[in-house]
């Protein structure tokens, strides 16, 4: 039992779920924005509304209070204080208050609640992803970034120079031709300012195939920077996944690595079916985590964690033997057949552990069915 009141309460708040603290959160956020949306209608300006928006500020700052608290009692340096976590809760909650007390009008200060949206940034995986990427490919951005200003700044001045004496209002002055390079550039292309002349139009032509090479390219470094990072956290991940499974263990670490490179990921759901008797067998199976039912007669054999399956169609060619079905949620590590040809290829040892394995199962299967047909017989 707890030992005094900062234990007894941190006791009794982890006996909430997790989840259904972030289901209570998630619902004040929605309602806290549409409130937000709602105040600038003069129409729905109501008391209820208000009461709403003080709701939610009022649970995001029982939460904040809450978060440094327990930070402070914990008894050891908590990565909350000081982290970026701490400071997106403290602007989702105090701008609101402190425009409130100088005197902003409640339909203005409570746009800051905006801001209450920030704390998706913590929960959402794709942002710290993205946060990773940038920060890895940031010189080859930063190097299409310095292009995309060297266009931007060249053709604003060549259209300053060109339009500028014809269209005064449009192009007199740099910034009005800097903005009109900017929409070209990104190919927004308003319309509020078209050159007129045939070179100022030579120019926008270039300016828009430039605009498209420049994006292109972000889009590129972005595009293979999220598939480099997703193949290396698969990767790692089936990395441990392989180290799990006790047959693969005797396999050096360039074995592994390259085994691990060859493997695809499958998470199944309970009672789902990995394969059916008699069909062709293109692949092999190790069970990483969960358990499969392998229905052969007289009864039916399990698999757990660290087996294999589907050996027996890759070594001789023939079809399925038996339907194999999951007990309950599974993780498999599929290896197909052109890659176990090739792996077997270039460890040998591990194909004959693989050969005696499946001869030992066969045996063991053809001894048990003898028996089941025994045992009807003498009923």
């Amino acid at each position: 039992m707890p030992q005094n009141r900062t234990s007894e309460l941190l006791w009794f708040l982890g006996r909430f779920r997790k989840d259904r603290l972030d289901a209570l959160k998630y619902a004040a956020l929605l309602i806290g924005l549409t409130a937000m949306t709602a105040m600038t209608v003069p129409a729905a300006r109501t008391i209820w509304l208000a009461a709403a928006l003080w709701g939610c500020w009022g649970l995001f700052a029982a939460e904040l209070a809450f978060k440094t608290w327990r930070s402070v009692h914990v008894g050891h340096a908590s990565p909350y204080l000081g982290s970026p976590a701490l400071w997106g809760d403290v602007v989702g909650v105090a701008p609101v208050p402190v425009a409130l007390a100088a005197g902003v009008p409640p339909e203005k200060a409570w746009l800051f609640a905006a801001l209450w949206i920030l704390k998706l940034a913590s929960v959402v995986p794709g942002l710290s992803l993205l946060g990773r990427i940038i920060r890895l490919e940031a010189r080859p951005l930063a190097s299409v970034f310095v292009i995309f200003v060297i266009v931007l700044l060249l053709s604003g001045v060549a259209l300053h120079l060109v339009e500028g004496p014809g269209q005064p209002d449009k192009f007199g002055t740099l910034p009005l031709s800097l903005w009109w390079a900017v929409t070209t550039l990104t190919t927004t292309g308003y319309g509020d300012a078209v050159p007129e002349t045939v070179i100022g139009r030579s120019i926008a032509g270039l300016v828009m195939i430039c605009g498209l090479g420049v994006f292109g390219l972000w889009t590129g470094i972005l595009a293979t920077g999220f598939a480099s990072e997703h193949r290396r956290r698969e990767f790692i991940r089936n990395y441990e996944l392989v180290t799990r499974v006790p047959f693969l263990r005797s396999l050096d670490a360039a074995g592994v690595i390259e085994l691990t490179r060859m493997l695809r990921r499958q998470d199944l759901a309970e009672r789902s079916v990995v394969v059916r008797r008699g069909r062709a067998g293109d692949c092999m199976f190790f069970i990483a985590d969960g358990e499969v039912e392998v229905q052969v007669e007289p009864e039916p054999i399990r698999l757990a964690a660290g087996s294999f399956f589907g050996e027996f169609a890759l070594l001789d060619g023939s079809p399925r033997t038996a339907t194999v079905m999951t007990t309950r949620p599974t993780t498999l590590l599929i290896l197909d057949v052109t890659d176990f040809r090739a792996f077997t290829a270039q460890h040998p040892e591990l194909a004959k552990e693989l050969e005696a394995e499946a001869a030992r199962r066969r045996s063991s299967v053809k001894d048990a069915g003898h028996i089941g047909k025994g045992a009807n017989a003498a009923q």
